[in-house]
């Protein structure tokens, strides 16, 4: 297996784990994935209540993470549906 392969599968899994994370925030808190924006002071708020602040990175990274956020919350309304 190639090294880019093995980063490309790498990233995948963290992409999959952040979207988790989203949707058990999503879950666990209550919220209605109706009334969400999808922007980022949502998920912003979400990860400042699971890893306690921000970091640079994830700031830097606030468009890729917004995007994660969005496929979470998609995910949940088609679980409810």
């Amino acid at each position: 297996m190639e090294r880019a392969e093995r980063f490309r599968d790498v990233e995948r899994e963290m992409e999959r784990f952040m979207v988790n994370l989203y949707k058990r925030s999503i879950r666990g808190g209550g919220l209605n994935p109706k009334d969400l924006k999808g922007d980022w002071a949502e998920a912003s708020t979400l990860l400042r209540a699971h890893f306690g602040k921000l970091t640079r990175t994830a700031d830097q990274n606030r468009h890729r993470l917004v995007t994660l956020y969005r496929m979470a919350v998609d995910e949940v309304k088609a679980s409810q549906s």
